[in-house]
């Protein structure tokens, strides 16, 4: 009796051990989905890695949102079925979040669950014999507020070409300069502004104060991409310490010194600025006589059209 009852305490512990440690290798990361500053028509996506720590069978993932009242919000990309390959121990799930522009401002809560089983039509024994589940909890929150708001993850600069002459006009130089930006707000955002502060090497001597010319291009909510400032200068070829601003409004998010490398005009195949980086009499000199001879051809036209009408 003794030989028996210690044989089934030995059994039962090898079960436990056997499902606690099948559950112990099958997790999410991270195991929610939460956004408190959601507006009307916003989208927002979550990636959720599913981890399995012995990966030896090719496993089906089958996908049950349960968010009362806002199911049709949510869209899984790689579909509410799909493998999770043999020998894959994360497997990428991007969880989308569309908002109507109809939607109520208040909280909504639930719940994703994740099951796990062998694949349809596998060979009888293949895989594992039991169903893994996990659950990604959903809080989500729709305001009726903008935000505007991002952060800088990283910044960047080229080298580039010193400006040049056409005739009287004079092209500057055109910094190019690069963030990564992360859209912390609810709606599409960019940097107002990008100021350069551009010294001799030793930072001594301020030699040139530029700003961003034209449109940077916006970043979507809760999105993070890289967008470009272009910003002229006028200083020739050489080596320069600069120390730039980046702005949302009145607020600088981000603040630091970048070199700056001005090479000889023609040496890199990179165009510099066209109309838009003229200073302001070159540009006047341009459209005050463009106007001027609008003008007299539409006098003319209409003088024209009077004499034939005098006939």
């Amino acid at each position: 009796m003794k030989v028996i009852a210690r044989t089934l305490v030995l059994t039962t512990l090898f079960f436990i051990g056997f499902f606690n440690t099948a559950y112990a290798g099958f997790g999410i990361t991270p195991p929610y989905v939460t956004n408190t500053s959601l507006t009307r028509n916003s989208v927002y996506e979550q990636l959720i890695y599913i981890v399995r720590s012995d990966p030896t069978s090719e496993l089906k993932a089958t996908i049950n949102i349960d968010v009362p009242g806002i199911n049709e919000w949510f869209t899984i990309q790689e579909g509410n079925e799909f493998i999770l390959p043999r020998g894959e121990q994360k497997v990428p799930m991007t969880v989308r979040v569309t908002v109507p522009d109809d939607a109520d401002f208040k909280s909504y809560k639930g719940n994703i669950r994740i099951k796990t089983g062998t694949p349809d039509g596998a060979p009888a024994g293949a895989g594992v014999n039991i169903s893994l589940g996990a659950q990604i909890d959903v809080d989500l929150n729709v305001i009726d507020k903008e935000i505007f708001d991002f952060k800088v993850r990283r910044i960047g600069i080229s080298d580039l070409n010193e400006g040049h002459k056409v005739g009287w006009l004079y092209f500057p130089g055109k910094i190019r300069f690069e963030m990564l930006i992360e859209n912390t707000g609810n709606v599409p955002v960019a940097p107002s502004d990008v100021v350069f502060r551009i010294y001799d090497l030793q930072g001594n001597v301020l030699l040139d104060e530029t700003n961003k010319k034209g449109k940077i291009a916006t970043v979507d909510p809760f999105m993070t991409d890289t967008v470009y400032a272009e910003l002229p200068t006028r200083l020739p070829q050489g080596s320069y310490l600069a120390r730039f601003e980046i702005k949302n409004g009145d607020e600088v998010k981000l603040s630091g010194e970048v070199n700056v490398n001005i090479l000889p005009y023609g040496t890199l195949d990179a165009a510099g600025f066209g109309f838009l980086g003229l200073s302001l009499p070159h540009k006047l000199s341009v459209i005050v006589p463009f106007l001027f001879g609008l003008i007299l051809i539409g006098f003319v036209v209409v003088r024209i059209i009077a004499l034939k009408r005098g006939r």
